[in-house]
């Protein structure tokens, strides 16, 4: 059988820490290149500008001659590039320095004392250009000159580099200790729901007791609707315990008793004792029947699943039915049995089967009770507001006060009655009654008994 999986707890927590965090360390980790790169490019900027004074400010000391050896290799060796630079008078003549330098961009304005800085390519090699237009007092050339200075952009890329992998481990660092912390953290954090766990694992199926552990607020509403369940679960089981052994003892004595007679008719010396045992048995039979199919409907309705069969029904002709069915047993036990209703219809929603067994057994614990050897027994159908109303009323003696409070019970009689039957009637009618949204009241006294069922009509569309 195909079950749907889903990720656990824990693995949810992680992915939805760790997957952010990773896109946040990956944001900021491109976002620390592109600054190292901007500040590595500040500083060598700023480098070359200084070069290009001591430059300018050697050559103007030498009166025109070529750098020394030991200046250009100082900057070199400190900087890891190789350094070029070239400075012409204001006829543009050269001064001093190497020839070709970098041509200036098209659009470069140039200004005194303002340099310009831009990218080039210098025998073959990406190369970092400033120009500058500065004004010196010289024997050689008085006045304006320009001087380039380029470089080489190894070193740079070597900074830009390392800086870059400082930022990369840095950010690497923080990511794996913060992962770490992370799972420290959902570890500890799902310990108490892990004992939790482990403690209802531990449980035997027998085992619904409820749970009594310390568990942080977030899953207490989870702690007590399980809580919850387990109660509702042995309220459940307990019933249907009682109801089991309950219906044993109920079903012990009709059956001991069919044996009994049908051995008493198997000893028979005559065909009339025989056929009077016999009769017995049959009788016998038939009340085992009837609580055996009462018992099947109460386990049926304490399922509560009889909703999923309600329809439109005419509560008119279902009470007509069940009369009908009563007709004959009434006329035996000469009972008066009538029908009132002030309307040839009455709709309702429900269940017809199990409604029927409910008005069924109304009539039934009538005849059993209230008329056992003649009477009448009245029974009217009307509309009472936004319901409808079934009474049944007889005329006999009534039942003592002192049973009404536990006359819905299952399995409860009167002990004194002469007529006994499942002790199932009533309460079956009631549970019925009440899963149609109605109710079922008694009231009884010396000039007899009545029952009042209420159930809401039908609501027709306006």
């Amino acid at each position: 059988m195909n079950q749907n999986k889903s990720l656990s707890l824990r693995s949810r927590l992680l992915l939805v820490i760790i997957i952010p965090l990773l896109v946040i360390v990956s944001i900021g980790t491109v976002a620390l290149y592109f600054d190292s790169q901007k500040k590595s490019q500040e500083i060598f900027d700023n480098l070359l500008h200084t070069i290009s004074q001591v430059i300018l400010r050697d050559a103007v000391l030498r009166d025109g001659d070529l750098l020394t050896e030991q200046l250009l290799e100082t900057l070199t060796d400190s900087l890891k590039d190789q350094i070029f630079y070239q400075v012409r008078d204001e006829t543009n003549t050269l001064f001093v320095g190497y020839s070709n330098p970098p041509e200036l961009p098209k659009n470069a304005d140039i200004k005194p004392y303002q340099p310009i800085y831009y990218d080039s390519i210098y025998r073959e090699q990406e190369v970092r250009v400033i120009f500058a237009r500065e004004f010196i007092s010289s024997k050689e050339i008085p006045g304006w000159v320009n001087i380039y200075v380029w470089q080489t952009r190894l070193g740079q890329r070597e900074l830009l580099l390392e800086l870059a992998s400082d930022a990369f481990v840095t950010m690497l660092i923080m990511l794996l200790s913060t992962g770490l912390c992370v799972w420290f953290g959902v570890q500890y954090g799902l310990k108490p729901l892990l004992e939790l766990q482990a403690a209802i694992r531990r449980r035997s199926a027998d085992d619904i007791s409820e749970i009594k552990r310390t568990v942080p607020t977030e899953v207490s509403s989870l702690l007590g609707s399980m809580n919850r369940l387990f109660s509702q679960l042995r309220k459940a089981f307990t019933e249907k315990d009682d109801f089991i052994a309950n219906a044993a003892h109920q079903l012990r004595n009709p059956i001991a008793g069919i044996q009994s007679q049908a051995e008493a008719a198997e000893r028979s010396k005559t065909l009339s004792s025989m056929k009077s045992r016999v009769k017995d048995v049959a009788e016998a039979a038939k009340k085992t029947s009837r609580l055996t199919q009462q018992l099947l409907s109460m386990e049926h309705i304490s399922q509560r699943s009889i909703k999923s069969e309600f329809k439109c029904l005419d509560v008119v002709k279902l009470t007509q039915e069940v009369l009908t069915n009563f007709a004959l047993r009434a006329d035996n036990q000469n009972v008066s049995l009538s029908l009132d209703c002030s309307e040839n219809q009455f709709l309702i929603q429900g269940s017809e089967t199990f409604l029927s067994e409910a008005i069924d057994n109304l009539i039934d614990n009538a005849l059993l009770y209230g008329c056992p050897n003649g009477g009448s027994i009245s029974v009217s159908l009307k509309q009472k507001d936004n319901d409808v109303e079934l009474i049944i009323k007889d005329d006999g003696q009534g039942i003592k006060p002192e049973l009404l409070p536990n006359i819905f019970d299952r399995f409860f009689h009167d002990s004194d009655a002469k007529n006994h039957g499942s002790g199932l009637g009533l309460s079956i009618a009631k549970t019925i009654i009440e899963l149609h949204d109605g109710v079922l009241t008694m009231v009884s006294n010396k000039q007899g008994t009545s029952l009042n069922m209420l159930i809401p009509a039908f609501k027709t569309a306006p």
